[in-house]
């Protein structure tokens, strides 16, 4: 019997991002282009709360404007993502 899993569309493109290098490295941040928008990878297991406030911030380091962006925070496996998008 074949098992199917349901894979949610938007974590396997940025899971798939993930794996190309990193436009640009920050503190706290490895930040990729992916297909849906800018990923902003956590570089270690700090909370959410806190990460949050340092990616804007970071971001402008870069020389990216994602301040009229969509943010959403994704969880996928062992990884913690914003997302900004249009």
């Amino acid at each position: 019997m074949i098992s199917l899993i349901k894979v949610n569309p938007t974590h396997f493109l940025l899971l798939e991002s993930l794996k190309d290098p990193p436009i640009g490295e920050t503190d706290h941040f490895l930040w990729y282009v992916t297909d849906i928008g800018i990923a902003a990878l956590f570089k270690d297991d700090e909370n959410l709360k806190a990460y949050d406030i340092y990616v804007e911030k970071e971001a402008k380091n870069i020389s990216l404007d994602i301040s009229k962006e969509e943010k959403e925070y994704c969880e996928i496996q062992d990884k913690k993502i914003f997302l900004f998008y249009s």
